[in-house]
């Protein structure tokens, strides 16, 4: 698993490696993509540092900034 931050406050969690097949929204700052599968590819969370606070904020914190 890997975790990227950006200035763009976007935290991007990338599960495993896989053939991309489509975006879901899951809800308005969070997009979750997937294989054919169904397999979970990744995770982009838009407006992170407002998302999540306390120790979740943390995530963000220890994430690779890109």
């Amino acid at each position: 698993m890997k975790k990227h931050y950006n200035e763009e406050d976007i935290l991007l969690i990338e599960f495993k490696d896989g053939e991309y097949w489509k975006s879901i929204e899951l809800s308005k700052d969070i997009v979750m993509d997937v294989t054919k599968d169904g397999d979970i590819l990744s995770i982009e969370i838009f407006n992170a540092s407002k998302t999540f606070s306390g120790d979740l904020k943390k995530v963000i914190e220890i994430a690779e900034v890109q």
